[in-house]
């Protein structure tokens, strides 16, 4: 049988600890040379355990602070109705039925070209509104979205914004009944804008919800792609007995 690497030998030690309480959630982990010595090996080897542990979410880098151990994997199921549903407001309510707080954060407004997004609305060429938001829980960023509309729907999203029902606040104001026309899940690797967005490291795995949307006639209206982080959230469809 192989031999266990020694990197390997100390990741399990580092977890160990953090297993037993010895270093809590929250907490910052001693310095590489100081846990090189503690453990009787190199700083590179003690780097490549700590690499090994924060890619699996175990522990975390804040850049200029340190290492510190993570807080325990809290995840949220959101449940999606395989009907006409709330939207954001439903996804909302489950989050502060849980004791959470949240605020629907505004990031950008911006007009854009964007083909793909235009197609799947029916539209002919010129700009869309694309606006991207985050919705923070507790003073964390758990997802974030892309959404592209008309721009004849709405005159200055980022002026009137609300933290508490964001976009499809004043999308309910000019449209009187949105309702979905489908929805698909998929996971990803995290971007870089994904990582400086979540908090998360590039590459991880995250949770995609693309979506359209119509109006009261059909006609679609609202494309959105969200993107969640896997360790906060998971999507649970719920059939509706009708």
């Amino acid at each position: 049988m192989a031999e266990v690497p020694l990197y390997e030998r100390v990741r399990l030690a580092i977890a160990a600890s953090i297993d037993d309480g010895t270093y809590a959630p929250g907490e910052r982990l001693p310095s590489e040379s100081r846990l090189a010595e503690d453990l009787g090996v190199n700083r590179l080897t003690v780097r490549r355990a700590i690499e090994e542990l924060a890619r699996a979410g175990i522990i975390e880098s804040r850049q200029g602070s340190g290492t510190y151990v993570s807080a325990p994997i809290v995840r949220l199921p959101v449940s999606q109705k395989l009907s006409t549903d709330s939207l954001v407001s439903g996804m909302t309510a489950q989050i502060a039925a849980q004791g959470y707080t949240y605020e629907d954060v505004f990031l950008r407004a911006k007009k854009v070209d964007a083909g793909p997004a235009r197609a799947s609305l029916e539209l002919p060429e010129g700009p869309l509104w694309r606006v991207d938001n985050a919705i923070v829980v507790n003073g964390d960023t758990w997802m974030w979205s892309s959404s592209w509309f008309p721009r004849n729907l709405l005159k200055d999203p980022e002026g009137n914004w609300s933290t508490s029902s964001g976009l499809y606040g004043q999308l309910n104001q000019v449209v009187a009944d949105l309702r979905p026309i489908w929805r698909a899940i998929s996971a990803d690797a995290a971007s870089l804008e994904d990582s400086e967005t979540l908090g998360v490291r590039a590459g991880s795995p995250i949770l995609v919800r693309d979506g359209l949307t119509a109006d009261e006639t059909d006609r679609p209206v609202l494309r959105v792609t969200r993107r969640a982080r896997m360790d906060r959230v998971s999507y649970v469809l719920r059939y509706d007995a009708d």
